[in-house]
């Protein structure tokens, strides 16, 4: 006898089916929290990027006892936020620093799993390694003029459609190509510039923080802290101090 509708999607939807689902896509980190943010569900890729061989050594326990501190502390407040509101959080740029020391950019989405009477029980999350862009890709070579005026002016007001304008495009075909090639769009990729400039400059300079912001089209060291924190999970003053700790 077939189950019903609900007892169908039950099965279907388990945190094993979804295993199964994302155990074979490398570049996508996906797990499934409850309500107390406790792992039921993750896959081989979710394991691999915090050093375990099992993802099933996961199961029960929270993102404190594997993460950084301030790393689980944006991740505690990002399910909270969902756990609460049942909001979606998409694609969210984080930059993350790997196990071997190296940095990587991740866009990471978290939805709010419902019970059948409607409550929020849990959160599920994916987060996907932006990896290299798709510098073969034949819309490339048509960004490239605007990919280096974006990087050679970051202290400057960055502005989509001026961006389009120049490039001769409309706002809506740009952003597709920067999707295309870069997997974010027009505006996600000026934030990710800017970002990624603040950090360089935070580890290889002493500059002060409020001339980095400036430097990085931030009009005050409040707007870059917020993005920064936001991005990376630490404020830029405790991301230099965390920086020459781990040389």
């Amino acid at each position: 006898m077939k189950p019903k509708g609900s007892d169908f999607l039950t099965q279907v939807a388990s945190p094993r089916f979804c295993e199964r689902l994302f155990a074979h896509l490398p570049d996508v980190v996906f797990c499934i929290k409850d309500a107390r943010r406790r792992y039921q569900a993750a896959n081989p890729a979710f394991a691999s990027r915090i050093g375990l061989s099992d993802p099933r050594k996961l199961l029960g326990r929270t993102a404190e006892e594997f993460f950084p501190d301030h790393l689980a502390a944006v991740y505690r407040e990002q399910d909270d936020q969902v756990l609460r509101s049942g909001r979606e959080i998409i694609d969210h740029l984080e930059l993350v620093t790997n196990r071997d020391g190296s940095l990587g950019w991740y866009l990471a989405t978290k939805v709010p799993l419902h019970d059948a009477a409607g409550h929020i029980i849990g959160v599920a999350s994916i987060s996907r390694d932006l990896g290299s862009p798709g510098l073969n890709d034949p819309e490339y070579p048509g960004l490239r003029r605007t990919v280096n005026h974006i990087r050679d002016h970051l202290d400057e007001d960055l502005r989509p459609e001026t961006l389009a304008a120049m490039s001769g495009l409309s706002i809506t075909q740009l952003d597709r190509r920067m999707r295309r090639v870069f997997q974010i769009s027009t505006t996600a990729f000026i934030r990710k510039s800017r970002i990624e400039h603040a950090a360089h400059l935070l580890t290889s300079t002493s500059l002060p923080i409020a001339e980095i912001a400036l430097a990085c089209g931030y009009g005050d060291q409040t707007a870059l802290t917020r993005q920064f924190r936001t991005t990376v999970g630490l404020p830029p003053a405790a991301y230099r101090e965390h920086s020459k700790r781990h040389v």
